[in-house]
């Protein structure tokens, strides 16, 4: 796990904030061999050195539990019979080791977030959109945009936001970065022009504010819906807010990304969190009262809130570093907008980012 750097700030990586824990690396296996005292001490090693200020203890939890399953499941592992010690071990030999860059590559081509076992690829058989194996050309452009060489130079230029994208800006997809405004913005504007472009694949009418939302709503001193009343006008959306299916808030507290969801289908305010195990109801509330002062001012309409639920989804997976709380923010927004059960994992990260860092380069989310 790597420390989480001294001089980020505001502009450039700060899409993980306070958020996810430990770091974006693919797990390894556990030898049966080493004891349990040494397998702990370890993990407590790295997870210790990733760890910073405020968030130290919340994480020190979180891996403790961690680290009693995982040698729960050491325990249970040296009880196989050798057969099934043998199976895994020809498995292993089987599969080739990913790149030295923790890309995950296998044959060059097909991307594999980490050993391959059966629910994985049940998993992609299902969802088979959300983990498509990048070309080797693909892989290549973004290797490439990702080089100090292109660290002052535009990559692209999405007109309709009017967001550029330079070398250094993209570089917080890199591994063991946070992931910066500009990127999730961006990002967050091809989900849209996704549905746009084919509706019918794409059956939920949804709506993505950008980062700066939710800042907006709550600055000054306190609940302020002026300051954003005219971000949704149905001229600039070309709808009204209030006829959408699902609204997604990315929410951003200290150094941590979490996710807040309108759901008008079904009369529900929802909250994702890959860290924090609570939710704070003013969020939520805030939106609340937002839903009823949109509807009112703009589609003429008094809506009542007070039986929708507001809840905290406990079963969102989970990130195990420091540094993709804002990986798994987008992650939740593109599966929960294609309407898909959050079949996802840390492991899964790696591959994330690099495919989000090839459809910013195309311009255009798949």
């Amino acid at each position: 796990m790597a420390i989480v750097p001294n001089n980020c700030n505001r502009n450039r990586t700060i899409s993980f904030r306070h958020s996810p824990v430990l770091k974006a690396r693919p797990d390894k296996p556990v030898s049966s061999s080493c004891s349990n005292t040494t397998r702990t001490s370890s993990l407590r090693q790295e997870f210790h050195a990733s760890c910073k200020g405020f968030l130290r203890f919340k994480l020190w939890v979180r891996a403790s539990v961690s680290l009693k399953k995982k040698a729960a499941r050491c325990l249970r592992d040296d009880h196989k019979d050798s057969q099934s010690q043998q199976v895994v071990q020809d498995d292993d030999r089987n599969e080739e080791h990913s790149s030295s860059t923790n890309w995950g590559f296998k044959n060059g081509n097909n991307f594999l977030v980490s050993s391959i076992d059966k629910k994985k690829l049940v998993e992609i058989s299902v969802y088979g959109e959300p983990f498509l194996p990048l070309k080797e050309e693909e892989v290549a452009q973004v290797k490439s945009a990702f080089s100090r060489s292109n660290g002052m130079k535009i990559l692209v230029s999405h007109k309709k936001s009017n967001i550029d994208i330079s070398g250094d800006t993209l570089q917080c997809l890199m591994p063991n970065q946070w992931l910066n405004d500009e990127v999730i913005n961006l990002y967050l504007e091809l989900l849209k022009e996704r549905e746009t472009r084919d509706p019918q694949k794409y059956f939920f009418k949804c709506h993505f504010f950008n980062t700066f939302f939710y800042i907006k709503l709550v600055s000054g001193s306190g609940y302020n819906y002026k300051a954003v009343s005219k971000w949704t006008t149905k001229r600039k959306l070309g709808y009204a807010l209030i006829d959408c299916d699902i609204i997604f808030v990315p929410i951003h507290i200290g150094i941590h990304w979490s996710l807040a969801v309108i759901n008008n289908r079904e009369r529900k305010f929802l909250y994702f969190d890959s860290l924090v195990s609570e939710v704070d109801r003013t969020i939520l509330n805030a939106l609340a009262k937002y839903l009823v002062d949109e509807a009112k001012e703009k589609s003429k309409k008094n809506i009542d809130v007070s039986s929708w639920n507001m809840e905290y989804v406990k079963e969102c997976p989970q990130q195990l570093n420091g540094d993709d709380c804002g990986m798994f923010m987008l992650k939740y927004i593109d599966f929960y907008s294609r309407g898909l059960s959050l079949q996802f994992s840390q492991k899964d990260m790696p591959y994330f980012r690099l495919r989000t860092a090839n459809e910013i380069l195309r311009l255009r989310a798949d």
